[in-house]
């Protein structure tokens, strides 16, 4: 029972420490998924308007006013 006594304080701080550290890695890893996800809706905005552009610049030239 001493030598449980002795432990418990390490083991809490031990404990608590990697608490925080999965709540920091949790915090971390959904900052960096939104970091990824907005790159990822970057590059479909940006396919997107690149079609939307090719489609313009076909109906521009069968544009017989042209």
């Amino acid at each position: 029972m001493d030598m449980i006594k002795e432990f418990l304080p390490t083991l809490i701080a031990v404990l608590v420490f990697v608490v925080i550290w999965f709540v920091i890695r949790r915090i971390l890893s959904t900052i960096s998924d939104k970091i990824n996800n907005s790159e990822v809706y970057k590059e479909d905005t940006l396919r997107v308007l690149e079609e939307i552009r090719d489609e313009l610049k076909q109906l521009n030239q069968k544009d017989p006013s042209k």
